[in-house]
């Protein structure tokens, strides 16, 4: 008994201490194909410096060179520190990183912004065994007075699950909002509340593809010139989903809105209840692919031209399943009380770049059909009342019920409305 006690013991500490050999071996080789991966894709630099190590743990700084440039703003190169520690069982690690304050251009960076520090904390873990990767970072509350602001920023957290290479996996955004106010007091504010998303993705030969997305914003209120502008957006949903169909892609796209309200002095502009259902696509996949590719590289503009026209071969259709609001508005050129429902179809049929030297040529290349239907007093306060009143006595409008509806079909050789040529 005891001599299988031994060798028990024994079996367990050399699994024991291969599997903290092997943690450690995954995490420098995991680190050193990003480190490559990111130098080569990206015009920014990526470096890696050990501080110290023992058994359990690690310490090390990373330092990040880049532009801003690259992200769409002004030009400016920046440099990062990120302190990193890392913490290592058998098949199993884990890792704690912050920016440092005292090195690389963020302690300047808040300085010009007028802040102290941002409280956050990047955090990750990583399962050898079931090759799984937790990421998370969190930005806690801060805020700040300006001289003519006052900046109340709330908790953020972005999460993903994912494989170890983050090939496939799920990522999500909580952010429960800010509020930035006029330090004057005269009533002017930003305020956003409660934004989430989420998104599934995979890779598809180097190409990062988020095959659902859905996103959210509960409200956005914003007042400027002491009520003379104001702005309220409630209840903002909208969800994609991608897929493939017979070796096409397709994406569907479904929205919808509570209320968005904007006024300004004495006009006034509102909707409620949008609805919006559709899908477009039908291109062909691995022309996708290779066009998404094309952008990660230097690639001529001839070779372009000739992705895009692969891209194109079979058209582009657009399926509009539903789009339903309702809306009330006395602006001056945007007179409309009541509600409209349109559905339809669309397709932008094959043609050649070559061919078409402004948008308004594609028109030869489209072919639509579109149902309408609105309540027969959306316009009774606009100047269209009376071309309104013309549509209906030509036959292009059928007015029965309180409602207005009509059939449009659109394309190269038929452009009419409920059957009727449209001149």
């Amino acid at each position: 008994m005891f001599k299988k006690s031994v060798v028990f013991l024994t079996v367990l500490m050399v699994s024991a201490v291969g599997g903290q050999f092997f943690s450690q071996y995954q995490y420098q080789r995991q680190v050193e194909q990003l480190t490559t991966k990111l130098n080569e894709q990206h015009a920014w630099s990526y470096q890696q410096s050990l501080i110290s190590k023992d058994w359990f743990t690690r310490q090390e700084q990373w330092q990040i060179e880049g532009n801003f440039a690259d992200l769409g703003l002004e030009p400016q190169a920046f440099t990062i520190m990120l302190q990193h520690k890392i913490s290592f069982w058998p098949l199993w690690l884990s890792g704690e990183w912050q920016v440092d304050e005292q090195q690389g251009d963020y302690q300047q960076w808040l300085q010009s912004n007028q802040l102290n520090s941002i409280p956050h904390l990047g955090q990750w873990q990583a399962n050898l065994l079931t090759q799984n990767l937790k990421q998370s970072l969190s930005i806690d509350s801060f805020e700040h007075n300006y001289s003519q602001v006052d900046l109340h920023f709330h908790p953020l957290l972005i999460t993903s699950n994912s494989d170890l290479d983050f090939a496939k996996g799920t990522a999500s955004l909580n952010w429960q909002g800010m509020e930035l106010d006029d330090s004057s007091q005269n009533g002017d504010h930003i305020h956003l509340q409660q934004v989430s998303a989420n998104e599934q993705f995979s890779q598809r030969q180097g190409w990062t593809l988020v095959e659902s997305a859905n996103w959210s914003i509960e409200q956005l209120t914003l007042q400027l010139e002491q009520g003379n502008t104001l702005l309220d957006l409630q209840n903002l949903v909208v969800s994609n989903q991608f897929s493939e169909q017979q070796q096409r892609a397709f994406m569907s796209v479904d929205s919808s809105l509570e209320q968005f309200n904007f006024k300004e002095a004495q006009q006034r502009f509102t909707l409620n209840e949008l609805v919006l259902t559709s899908k477009i696509g039908g291109v062909p996949m691995q022309s996708l692919i290779a066009l998404a590719g094309a952008n990660r590289q230097q690639r001529s503009e001839q070779d372009l031209d000739a992705l895009v026209q692969e891209l194109i071969s079979e058209g582009i259709e657009w399926q509009l399943e539903q789009l339903a609001l309702k809306i009330n508005s006395n602006f001056q050129d945007l007179a409309m009380v009541g509600d409209i429902k349109l559905s339809g179809n669309a397709k932008l049929l094959p043609f050649e770049l070559n061919a078409v030297n402004s948008p308004l040529q594609l028109l030869r290349y489209l072919d639509l059909n579109v149902e309408l239907d609105a309540n027969d007093s959306l316009f009774n306060y606009s100047p269209l009342s009376a071309y309104i009143m013309a549509l209906r006595s030509a036959g292009y409008l059928i007015h029965q019920d309180g409602r207005d509806q009509s059939k449009l079909i659109f394309n190269d050789s038929e452009f009419t409305m409920n059957s009727l040529p449209v001149n």
